[in-house]
């Protein structure tokens, strides 16, 4: 075992992905002041993207301190986790040399649905920066965050640093194995949703759903996001699968919520987590449904695809 507050832990080469669980502020403290000093004596740059009062204290830490930083609020540009991905990936390949990221994804308060898509984004940097050079901390508050969160985070870190120790996650997964619809299957929706069937007329789905009552809470701005969302998904389901989707819509909590399923199979674990090329063709829809949406759920089972959109009323 090696205690993380007398050790730099800077690996010479590799993609190194840690969960650190932490019980109180003191060992959140500590785990940064080792990770601030590695990164130092390494000299490579930071991004931190952290809940506002995690983020506040990591400025105050880093007050005279000449490591390169990058500082984003979490509960804003990682409300929908999905937006994550291209962001941290993009700040990896924008530097020549090794790069770190400390990145806290959930944090108390989140909905089971936001956990879980932040559970499996957590997952999926297990593959899109296999062959980088970088090293990426996700802090997991172990006093608030229920068990099944924490088994998530032994499932998608390769190594586990609690307590000031560091050890290999007994659970952890490759992302290549892991079934998202079995792990996080979405629960039903409930029996009050209205529904609505494409039988082969995209405009008439977008005035079924533009004139849904559960759409009435949202401003109108983000009326007109939802009915272009819901035509994005179901423009798929006619070019890619059998031209049919279900599409439901209901009210939960301050959100709208609306699933829309089709046989459309979707292979790629990556599509709409990141950013399209300038000069492609294709895969522009779901990328801009996740910039569109506070949240986005996608489960595929190879025969169905499910993608379940919300928006808040705020």
């Amino acid at each position: 075992m090696v205690d993380e507050r007398t050790s730099s832990h800077s690996p010479a080469a590799g993609f190194v992905h840690e969960a650190l669980i932490y019980r109180d502020e003191a060992e959140f403290d500590a785990a940064m002041q080792g990770f601030l000093h590695a990164a130092a004596a390494a000299g490579e740059p930071v991004l931190f993207a952290l809940p506002a009062g995690h983020l506040e204290r990591v400025r105050d830490r880093m007050a005279g301190n000449d490591v390169p930083a990058r500082f984003e609020d979490a509960e804003r540009v990682g409300r929908n986790p999905n937006r994550l991905l291209p962001m941290i990936e993009e700040w990896v390949s924008s530097h020549d040399g090794r790069a770190r990221v400390v990145s806290e994804v959930v944090w108390p308060g989140r909905t089971e649905a936001e956990a879980a898509e932040a559970l499996r984004h957590e997952a999926l940097l297990n593959r899109v920066l296999a062959d980088s050079g970088a090293t990426v901390m996700s802090p997991f508050d172990g006093e608030q965050l229920d068990d099944a969160v924490l088994a998530g985070a032994e499932m998608t870190h390769p190594t586990v640093l609690e307590a000031g120790r560091r050890r290999a996650s007994t659970s952890y997964r490759d992302p290549e194995s892991m079934r998202f619809a079995e792990l996080w299957p979405l629960p039903p929706a409930p029996g009050q949703a209205s529904e609505y069937l494409l039988d082969g007329s995209l405009a008439d789905l977008r005035h079924a759903v533009a004139e849904d009552p559960a759409l009435e809470s949202l401003p109108i701005d983000r009326r007109r996001d939802l009915v272009f969302a819901v035509n994005e998904v179901a423009t798929n389901a006619v070019r890619h699968g059998d031209g049919e989707c279900v599409t439901r819509i209901w009210h939960e909590r301050d959100e709208v919520v609306t699933e829309v399923s089709s046989s459309t199979a979707i292979d790629d674990m990556m599509a709409g987590c990141r950013r399209p090329a300038p000069e492609a063709l294709h895969g522009r829809g779901l990328w801009v449904i996740n910039e569109l949406c506070d949240l986005v759920e996608m489960r595929t089972d190879g025969a169905e695809t499910t993608l379940r959109l919300h928006l808040s009323e705020h």
